[in-house]
């Protein structure tokens, strides 16, 4: 018989293949700063044979191909969306003895532990944050109402799954893989096809998180992430952090980003240099973006920059809205706050993007000496 003591624990999650292992594995050691709690890291290699090299810490397990058995055969899947992403669902089955599990995914940092969270009340097993891309209009730009209609979503509430608050008593006793193949039977047209699965089974029912835990990748350069101050940061873009900084004209986010992990990674033991990925930009278009900055900087503002500074402050404002908003109706839970901190941002133009120099989230989340990896 399990302790009382064991009962009330909590755990924070991954599930990565053979490619994300090292990332899950850096970000798990890295966020030993912040939780105390366990980690388990699900691995489930496209090649049996890949050799994992596990980070050394006594709240970090490994777990080696234990959840595909229970996934169902026949489900969509592409080389952006893998089997793996379906498999978050199933690990809860095995993490059963925690009172509250917290999934994530392997491209996230945290900066900062919120105890808060592990008590938020999940009436229907779930919380989450919304996914902040998709509040205007669906993806793809899709208009939203008919996008979510046809990924089988009537309430008009859409979250992102790379993070998931979860109590394993109730979600335990959902049928997932009798469900799925019922889903894409019936909605073969999805997206982001673990999330809008997600959103359908627990259209409306899903208990919705302050957007501090979910920070996302596309939204990091509108002017409001110190004041948000993200417990987590999803870095959920193109350009990834690891990929090394890159040009002013490739990324709009601050370049501190890649510092981090940088440094989440050499405390692996690992190189960094392994990660790094170029993107390239044509000579023509660097000089065409390096012409428009000086322009701006000399005070002639091309029709371009005043395009993208108009919609940039117009996603500012939603987005600053609908946070707002949700802090004085109180819709957030683990949200002690009524309001944001919040300066009126200067964003500049590059080019290419407009930008905010700074907005970083408080604090730093890497300052442990380099651990040591098995």
């Amino acid at each position: 018989m399990e302790s009382l003591e064991s009962i009330w624990m909590h755990a924070i999650f991954f599930i990565a293949d053979e490619r994300l292992a090292d990332l899950a594995g850096a970000a798990a050691l890295q966020m030993t700063l912040h939780w105390d709690c366990d980690f388990h890291i699900f691995i489930e290699r496209q090649e049996p044979t890949a050799q994992i090299r596990e980070v050394g810490s006594g709240r970090i397990t490994y777990h080696y191909e234990e959840l595909g058995g229970f996934l169902p055969d026949g489900l969509p899947e592409s080389s952006r969306w893998p089997r793996i992403v379906y498999l978050r669902l199933f690990a809860p089955r095995l993490l059963s003895s925690y009172r509250r599990l917290l999934y994530l995914d392997a491209d996230i940092l945290s900066f900062d532990a919120d105890a808060a969270l592990w008590e938020v009340p999940l009436p229907h097993g779930l919380g989450a944050v919304a996914d902040l891309a998709a509040l205007e209009r669906g993806h793809d730009k899709k208009e939203r109402k008919a996008w979510l209609a046809g990924i089988g979503v009537r309430s008009g509430r859409y979250a992102n799954s790379g993070v998931l608050l979860i109590d394993p008593a109730v979600w335990n006793r959902i049928d997932f893989a009798g469900m799925l193949p019922e889903y894409f039977a019936a909605y073969p047209a999805t997206t982001f096809p673990d999330q809008d699965f997600l959103a359908h089974v627990f259209d409306g029912r899903w208990t919705e998180l302050s957007p501090r835990y979910n920070w996302q990748g596309g939204v990091l350069h509108w002017g409001l992430t110190r004041a948000v101050a993200p417990v987590f940061v999803h870095f959920c873009g193109m350009v990834r952090p690891w990929h090394g900084a890159q040009a002013l004209w490739l990324d709009p986010n601050d370049s501190a980003y890649s510092e981090y992990y940088d440094r989440a990674l050499e405390n692996t033991g690992l190189s960094v240099q392994a990660y790094r990925k170029v993107f390239r930009l044509p000579p023509l278009r660097r000089a065409k973006y390096a012409l428009l900055s000086w322009l701006s900087k000399k005070g002639i503002p091309s029709r371009r920059e005043g395009a993208r500074r108009a919609e940039w402050w117009s996603n500012h404002r939603f987005l600053r809205s609908y946070i707002e908003g949700g802090l004085a109706e109180a819709r957030f839970a683990g949200e002690p706050r009524t309001r944001l901190d919040l300066r009126e941002p200067h964003p500049f133009w590059d080019g290419r993007f407009v930008r905010v120099d700074g907005d970083l989230p408080p604090g730093d989340p890497v300052r442990m000496p380099p651990a040591e990896a098995t």
